[in-house]
């Protein structure tokens, strides 16, 4: 173990174990999800009505 790492280590135990890393809840995670398909789901439904339109266009002039 090097010098700065064992200095680093005394320092964490003087703090008296202060922990500053960060804890997610199931909260958070199913915060992340609804704003996944928030940022998703317009641009799915875009390319969805896109090949939509252009399936019927191919139907109609090319039948």
């Amino acid at each position: 173990m090097d010098e700065l790492a064992r200095r680093r280590a005394a320092r964490e135990r003087e703090a008296g174990g202060d922990d500053d890393t960060v804890r997610f809840t199931w909260t958070d995670t199913l915060a992340m999800i609804i704003a996944a398909y928030q940022v998703l789901m317009p641009i799915v439904l875009l390319m969805i009505g896109i090949l939509l339109v252009v399936y019927l266009l191919f139907r109609v002039f090319f039948h």
